[in-house]
């Protein structure tokens, strides 16, 4: 679905194993909350990113955020 480059929602049920496979693979999540642009850690050898914080109030879009403003054009 992300490699088609076309915008795609739809209803998962619970527990549906599609949903890990976006949070491991697209997210990057592993147990974990998604690293979000605050988390300015390094994740070598399994580390938690997000157990070094740096400012939590600034907002920086990731790749993703550019890929959806090039879809909406």
């Amino acid at each position: 679905m992300a490699k088609s480059n076309a915008p795609f929602a739809r209803k998962f049920p619970k527990d549906d194993p599609v949903l890990d496979k976006i949070d491991k693979e697209l997210l990057g999540r592993t147990h974990r909350f998604s690293p979000g642009g605050w988390c300015i850690g390094t994740s070598d050898g399994g580390a938690d990113p997000c157990s070094l914080r740096g400012n939590d109030t600034v907002f920086r879009p990731g790749p993703g955020a550019e890929k959806l403003h090039k879809l909406l054009q």
